[in-house]
């Protein structure tokens, strides 16, 4: 199991009226974790690209708790349980400043030959690279 956090300061382009986050931008905050997820063991998902793979988004679930505000300093706490195969599903948490969890979701991608646009087993190397945090 690979666990990692990353902050995101909320901006205020992404709170409505009232001064709370909008919905929509948490898919984009669990889209930042995963990037950074990647990152951080080497690889990117441009880097995937260029070795002929995509990742499109099979699924997204979540569920509020709480909201966050503008300014509100959120830590998302990802979560990859498992070595990807055909798919890749990362656990999503978010805690406001005060370490409330504040939103949980999930997320699952599928790879895809790039060429072909058809389903694909993960690359060998992508595989290899996450292994030595699986033992």
């Amino acid at each position: 199991m690979i666990t990692r956090e990353i902050q995101i300061r909320v901006r205020y382009k992404e709170t409505d009226a009232m001064g709370i986050v909008h919905h929509s931008n948490y898919v984009n905050y669990y889209e930042v974790a995963r990037t950074e997820m990647l990152r951080e063991f080497g690889t990117s998902y441009k880097t995937l690209e260029e070795e002929g793979v995509m990742m499109p988004v099979l699924e997204v679930n979540m569920r509020y708790f709480s909201p966050a505000r503008y300014d509100d300093l959120l830590t998302v706490r990802i979560t990859l349980a498992e070595l990807p195969t055909a798919r890749m599903t990362f656990e999503h948490e978010i805690y406001n400043q005060e370490g409330t969890l504040i939103n949980k979701g999930q997320v699952m991608l599928a790879f895809m030959n790039r060429e072909t646009r058809r389903a694909c087993r993960a690359p060998k190397w992508f595989v290899e690279l996450l292994a030595p945090y699986f033992h």
